[in-house]
């Protein structure tokens, strides 16, 4: 729910003016706030702390800066009358510049996981998903019938809205989806309405108004397969997983198959290594398999079915939720840890995503309700949370604002689900 608003000045040194209306969201229902008597308003850059008292219309702040070319994020956090936080949630990185823009900042308990203001409509599951500069990308997907849709939303961060786009040329379920340069949106395969797995290539533009554009590329005879993956390798190219394992190029739409490999597993990540060289990292049946410097090597050959793979700060990946346990992976020597306590709780199937601090694992098969939360560098345990809607089959993408959005899936019945999740971190003050 929208509580009240906060109005950042901004002025700029040849009088042009600009105003940041701030509001507040809380999940569906959610009476976090009730109790809230103070707000606390952290400018991260330049460092700057406000605070409000609750008054007999509610909270507002109103504060006049000088407009730049800098960037920084809003925190806001919600202190009760002893004084004690029960609610925080912060913006992406904004320009302070003389310019007009309306944010909704997110609030919730810190470390907790809760329904987002937005729904996911129609409900769905088997998700194209990527992760966009300012939120995140939902292709296509399972509806309530088992029928492939061609919906296409946006997600966005700074104001937590979800966006309809232009429908799919067709309706697909199991779509693999990379994001390239100015948050263009590629699109291959999938599942069509008639239950055969497809080869098309689209490209979505989403900076096209109202509701975007799509450039078709056609079909891709001999590389038709659904449920993969598009790991980006920059310059708009991407690793196709599936068999045959193929590279792609967005910027012309040609598609051609690996030598060296015969297939790759559809779990996989893009990393820059510790030493600099960009790196992808795939886990599954076949083991874990790098790719660098042009060339794919095994780094295990131990089976990793149903595992997930995430990019973690450091230039390493988290291998976990497998069949096998855990391993981190340093993406530049090759080297394997164990991690078989991540996650704590054995299961398959989970969502699971990092930002700069956190790296959260959350549902899995069998529509387990738990989430748990590590530290992204070190990995060790940071906090639990249950999730609002028990999930197998979910995703999760790391949002700007350090959140993390968890998605799609079915619930212990095998419907899809509407329900948005957001896991809302301690802030970094």
């Amino acid at each position: 729910m929208t509580l009240r608003r906060l109005l950042l000045g901004l002025a700029a040194c040849s009088g042009d003016v600009g105003t940041l209306n701030v509001s507040l969201a809380t999940a569906p229902g959610s009476h976090v706030l009730d109790a809230a008597q103070t707000l606390r308003l952290t400018l991260t850059n330049s460092h700057q702390v406000t605070t409000a008292t609750r008054g007999d219309s509610g909270f507002s702040i109103v504060l006049d800066l000088p407009a730049s070319d800098a960037t920084g994020a809003l925190i806001v956090e919600a202190l009760d009358a002893s004084g004690n936080r029960i609610a925080a949630g912060e913006s992406p990185l904004i320009p302070f510049g003389a310019i007009d823009a309306k944010i909704v900042i997110y609030m919730a308990a810190p470390n907790t996981v809760g329904a987002a203001p937005a729904t996911l409509t129609p409900a769905r599951s088997d998700l194209g998903i990527a992760g966009l500069t300012y939120g995140a990308v939902f292709a296509g997907g399972r509806d309530a019938t088992g029928a492939p849709t061609d919906a296409i939303a946006i997600y966005n961060a700074f104001d937590h809205s979800l966006t309809g786009g232009l429908a799919l040329p067709a309706a697909r379920s199991g779509v693999a989806v990379g994001v390239g340069a100015r948050n263009a949106v590629y699109l291959f395969g999938g599942t069509d309405p008639g239950g055969a797995p497809a080869g098309n290539l689209w490209r979505f533009d989403t900076t096209i108004a109202p509701s975007g554009a799509y450039s078709d590329f056609g079909d891709k005879a001999g590389f038709a397969r659904t449920g993969e993956t598009l790991v980006p390798l920059g310059d708009d190219r991407f690793l196709l997983t599936g068999t045959p394992a193929a590279q792609l190029a967005g910027l012309d739409g040609s598609i051609v198959a690996a030598t060296s490999v015969p297939s790759l597993p559809a779990a996989g990540a893009a990393v820059v290594g510790s030493d600099g060289v960009p790196a992808a990292i795939f886990a599954g049946d076949a083991g874990i398999v790098r790719f660098r410097s042009d060339a794919f090597d095994t780094l295990d050959a131990t089976a990793h079915t149903g595992a997930s793979v995430v990019a973690l700060p450091g230039g390493s990946v988290a291998v976990v939720c497998g069949s096998a346990p855990g391993a981190r992976v340093d993406v530049a020597t090759g080297a394997l840890t164990a991690l078989p306590a991540v996650p704590a709780t054995p299961r398959t199937g989970c969502a699971a995503a990092a930002t700069a601090r956190h790296l959260v694992i959350a549902g899995g098969t069998g529509a387990l309700d738990s989430v748990e939360v590590f530290d992204a560098t070190t990995l060790a345990p940071v906090a639990t949370a249950t999730l609002t809607v028990p999930r197998t089959g979910a995703n999760a993408i790391a949002l700007p604002n350090g959140q993390v959005l968890i998605a799609g899936g079915t619930d212990a019945a095998g419907a899809p689900i509407a329900t948005l999740e957001l896991f809302t971190p301690e802030p970094e003050r």
